[in-house]
């Protein structure tokens, strides 16, 4: 399938000051960060429960938590669509409770996850800020 995109992303950057976008799982839409300074894909505990039935468990490998410690976590394969075309990629699953719980009080968004590097490459996504535009010629 052919997953070309181009997108906006100032609704995110002007809410919260993060590149954010909607993605659907299910008919369910979910928030999730891009970023480039990640270098894998992160869903959150909570994302994972709810939606476990629709993945599969593919193995775990070890992160750097958001406060700098080392800890193991489970990978899951998980599909979802955005603009109307469909991914799959790895996730490790993590508690993003209290990494995001600022930011999903002060600017009432609630963050599912991060896309990281490992899916930028794996898709050929491109973040153009000063566009303020997501992208891929993929």
């Amino acid at each position: 399938m052919n997953n070309k995109i181009n997108c906006h992303i100032s609704y995110g950057l002007k809410q919260t000051g993060l590149p954010l976008i909607i993605v659907e799982i299910n008919k369910q839409n979910l928030c999730l960060l891009l970023d480039t300074g990640a270098n894998k894909n992160l869903i959150d505990q909570r994302v994972y429960e709810f939606f476990k039935d629709q993945t599969e468990m593919v193995g775990s490998s070890s992160i750097f938590g958001l406060d700098g410690n080392k800890q193991d976590t489970p990978i899951i394969k998980l599909s979802f669509i955005f603009e109307n075309h469909s991914f799959t990629t790895k996730f490790n699953i993590f508690d993003s409770s209290k990494a995001f719980e600022a930011i999903e009080k002060e600017a009432d968004i609630q963050i599912h996850g991060i896309l990281g590097n490992e899916f930028f490459i794996e898709n050929e996504w491109v973040i153009d800020f000063e566009k303020l535009t997501v992208y891929s010629g993929k």
